[in-house]
């Protein structure tokens, strides 16, 4: 399941990118193999004197259009590297009407604790941030004041390109935090990671602009973020964390650890937890 991926172990040299990158290039692979036949085909029917017939050309050309269709889609696929162009807003956003504290997101006296561990740089956290899971999580529990969500910093991914970029991201939304604006930060950090996890998504200039279009006040984030000041905490968290916090991301309920990523794990966990 893509929620509980390792992530750290994905690059885009090994090809094991997001699903959709992959995909799409397996196609164009796949297309190209076709075309190099047919396209020569084509060029010996020509030698002979005969000529490619109608449906040989006409098979050329869908062929090559399919190539170029196919090869169009895979860059398209690689372009949400959030590397390049202006920040990209996000599509979903934390509500601002649940009470934050740092980076706890509801009600500080709910009976139940969610304790999340991600790395903005981790697809598999995308995926579980925008595709329903914490969504859901969020309007089902965490909105109706049932349990918190508490944000940790897991930094998978660093350890594996010798990079800091997921924990300059992480700084960058500890210091939007310090704003009262962490989930602000945090809706952006994920609308804007490279779908490839590369770490030029996250350079301190690209935080800084990703910081302006969420609206923070640069008088203070821009030397938080230069200066690394929440640099020693997120280190200190790395070696606090729960033995059994391996991958990004992990969820645990009231300190135990949900075995499996899908939301209806989660929701079996939580509903336990509430009696």
């Amino acid at each position: 399941m893509a929620s509980k991926n390792r992530s750290g172990e994905r690059s885009a040299a090994d090809g094991s990118g997001p699903p959709t990158s992959r995909r799409a290039a397996r196609q164009q692979r796949h297309a190209g193999r076709d075309a190099n036949p047919a396209l020569a085909r084509a060029g010996s029917r020509g030698a002979d004197g005969g000529g490619p017939g109608p449906l040989m050309l006409w098979s050329v050309v869908f062929v090559a259009v399919a190539v170029a269709v196919v090869g169009a889609a895979f860059l398209f696929s690689q372009s949400k590297s959030g590397s390049s162009g202006g920040p990209i807003a996000p599509g979903a956003t934390t509500p601002a009407s649940i009470p934050a504290n740092g980076r706890t997101l509801g009600n500080s006296n709910a009976a139940v604790t969610i304790d999340l561990y991600g790395d903005f740089r981790c697809t598999g956290c995308y995926m579980f941030t925008t595709g329903g899971i914490e969504q859901n999580i969020v309007s089902d529990y965490v909105a109706t004041g049932k349990a918190r969500l508490v944000w940790h910093d897991l930094l998978t991914i660093d350890s594996h390109d010798g990079t800091t970029a997921s924990r300059d991201a992480a700084n960058a939304a500890w210091c939007a935090a310090d704003q009262g604006k962490f989930w602000v930060m945090h809706d952006w950090l994920y609308a804007n990671q490279s779908s490839v996890e590369a770490a030029s998504a996250f350079t301190k200039s690209r935080l800084s602009d990703i910081g302006k279009a969420a609206g923070l006040d640069m008088s203070s984030f821009q030397p938080c973020l230069d200066q690394g000041t929440h640099n020693a905490a997120i280190a200190a968290e790395q070696t606090a964390r729960p033995a059994d916090a391996t991958v990004t991301p992990s969820v645990y309920v009231n300190g135990k650890l949900v075995s499996g990523g899908s939301y209806a794990d989660i929701k079996a966990a939580l509903d336990a937890a509430l009696g």
